[in-house]
């Protein structure tokens, strides 16, 4: 293994690239997407990255691939290698510590990103995090803003989007609410808490709560105030719900948990702008982070949903 690996050359940029991202997002295709390149294009260097070094990095199914335990191994000394890079390319810019401007949406930076920020904060050493909370359509430019965190299905016109995690529904309530909701035909009168950013979200499970008194609230952050004080059945929409599940102040209701068809992506400026050590820094440390939480399941799938992300400027897009 050594004499092979000794006149191997140093693996190439792009296809480390590739690798990084199809591991990341066990997808080709959407490797691909994210990287605007084919997917025969990741598919060729991917393959040129093996026969280099020798191993398999990734069992190829039907329609999906799964990275083999070296190829695990690998992928977390790429991805190693890149923050190691990342965090060099910024010690040579003259400044000990650099600025990262990041808009995250209301209900998000409740209750997933400041449970988080010590993490992130971890994973981005040297570098000062600004944090701003706002619902409305960004204009990165206009705002002064490096990184924005919005919700939709991915498309959003002169910036590059970067899926960061799924959303995932399903039906919650108090404790208490929960222990009687076992019995037999009480779901039909528990009072439901109605979500009016998302009207449509109680319609796979209306024939087991549709019978009861329904309580319209604005927002996310009201839904589940409300549900935590147990005045009714709420839908549950990870990864707001995961604290609140792990507190045991919610708890889920029997059923399988279903994709909303929308999630959260990643908005950085377009060009040369997005390019920065701190703007990359700053995609890879949320990424990672996303990567490391259980709720990010399977990818939202293209064109499904109702996108937010393309309103008329001046409306509220999160949940």
């Amino acid at each position: 293994m050594r004499a092979r690996l000794a006149q191997v050359t140093f693996p190439g940029s792009a296809a480390l690239r590739a690798f990084e991202c199809a591991g990341r997002l066990a997808s080709f295709q959407r490797a691909a997407l994210e990287l605007k390149v084919t997917e025969s294009a990741i598919s060729h260097q991917i393959r040129k990255l093996e026969r280099d070094l020798g191993i398999e990095l990734f069992v190829r199914g039907h329609r999906q691939i799964k990275l083999t335990p070296a190829g695990r191994a690998y992928l977390q000394i790429v991805q190693q290698a890149h923050r190691d890079i990342l965090r060099a390319t910024l010690s040579l810019e003259g400044s000990a510590t650099t600025q990262l401007r990041l808009s995250v949406l209301p209900a998000l930076a409740q209750y997933w990103l400041i449970p988080h920020l010590g993490a992130l904060q971890e994973r981005l050493p040297g570098t000062s995090l600004s944090v701003f909370v706002s619902s409305d359509l960004v204009d990165l430019d206009r705002d002064e803003i490096d990184i924005a965190i919005r919700y939709g299905t991915g498309t959003w016109p002169r910036c590059r989007v970067q899926h960061l995690m799924d959303e995932w529904v399903f039906p919650v309530a108090a404790p208490e609410l929960a222990r009687r909701a076992r019995k037999a035909g009480w779901l039909e009168e528990i009072p439901r808490l109605q979500n009016l950013q998302h009207p449509e979200e109680w319609a796979p499970w209306i024939d087991k709560f549709g019978g009861g008194e329904v309580i319209r609230l604005e927002s996310s952050p009201l839904i589940l105030e409300a549900a935590c004080q147990g005045l009714g059945v709420a839908i549950g929409r990870r990864p707001f719900v995961d604290r609140l599940l792990a507190e045991d102040r919610l708890r889920k209701l029997p059923g399988d948990e279903k994709p909303s068809g929308k999630g959260y992506f990643i908005l950085s400026p377009a060009g040369r702008a997005g390019d920065t050590p701190t703007i990359q820094a700053g995609i890879a440390a949320l990424l990672e982070l996303a990567a490391s939480q259980p709720t990010n399941k399977n990818p939202v799938p293209k064109g499904t949903g109702f996108s937010q992300l393309n309103r008329p400027r001046g409306r509220r897009n999160a949940p």
